[in-house]
């Protein structure tokens, strides 16, 4: 009876995205993450029927957005069918922004383009990280959006991937996790996002002692840089010093090793989980990761 009852909500949502254009129906949709084929469905009839151009830019980010879910659904080994949605994604972010211009659309391109260099690996994709970076650019600089958690996340991804010699900076990605952490949706877990800072702070490994040093080095370095927020933020650890305290710990940043606030993120990481009553598979799977490295960790 439950499993009809289920059935029934997704043909309604179905029904009021294709006639109405009902983006809170489509999103609330997503948000659950119980089935992004459905978002996409909805949102391939809704493109039919959306009229002025905004509408049309609507539609079209909102299906880069679930195209990246879909792809990261596929299985791991067919790798050319995850090239193919990602590809779509970036498509439709770029027929977006031709058709209205908007941070959301320059996101969910790059979005879809980290997923494909993932997946191909970064040394094949390495044309591709000077564009993202521009586009990432537009939504920092030219819109003037510092409070997107994916977008700090990709560019925090993008950064800690690409070797130094290309333009990668481990330093600076550890930064822009952290503001992806701090910006995070009250309504989302996003435990992702927690676990690939807590790694990328592991395998700095910085002392206590180091960390207090250089962060207060980067304070410096935000509190002078006026004219970008994409530059300003590759200093973001800085930004309150070495005495503040993170959000998952009352701690002092200085007063911790890189390793050691690494398993405070993780427990954090699973007390958020812990606290809400409703998951998506994907938190699901997130949780189990975190525990697995605690425990890794922890030893």
């Amino acid at each position: 009876m439950k499993k009809i009852a289920s059935i029934l909500v997704l043909l309604m949502v179905l029904v009021m995205a294709l006639t109405a254009l009902d983006f809170k129906a489509v999103d609330d949709l997503y948000d659950q993450g119980s089935d992004n084929q459905m978002v996409y469905d909805s949102l391939q009839g809704m493109l039919k029927n959306a009229k002025s151009d905004t509408e049309k830019s609507e539609v079209l980010w909102r299906l880069s957005r679930v195209c990246v879910d879909l792809g990261d659904k596929l299985d791991e080994k067919d790798k050319n069918a995850k090239f193919a949605i990602y590809t779509e994604g970036e498509n439709y972010a770029i027929q977006s922004i031709e058709a209205h211009p908007n941070y959301l659309a320059y996101l969910w391109k790059c979005a879809n383009i980290g997923r494909y260099g993932q997946t191909k690996g970064v040394m094949d994709s390495l044309a591709k990280v000077k564009p993202m970076k521009a586009d990432i650019r537009v939504i920092t600089d030219d819109f003037n959006v510092v409070d997107s958690s994916e977008t700090w996340y990709t560019l925090g991804i993008l950064q800690n991937k690409v070797p130094g010699i290309f333009g990668g900076d481990s330093v600076a990605a550890i930064s822009y996790m952290r503001a992806a952490c701090d910006t995070i949706p009250a309504k989302y877990i996003y435990g992702r996002t927690y676990e690939d800072l807590a790694i990328q702070l592991y395998d700095r490994d910085w002392s206590a002692k180091k960390r207090a040093s250089e962060i207060e080095k980067m304070k410096n370095k935000w509190d002078r840089e006026t004219k970008s927020n994409y530059d300003k933020y590759a200093y973001y650890e800085g930004s309150k010093g070495a005495n503040a305290n993170p959000i998952w710990t009352k701690t002092k940043l200085s007063a911790m090793s890189d390793r050691q606030e690494a398993l405070v993120i993780l427990k954090y990481a699973q007390a958020v989980y812990n606290s809400r009553k409703n998951h998506t598979k994907s938190d699901d799977r997130n949780y189990e990761e975190i525990q697995e490295l605690i425990n890794k960790w922890s030893k």
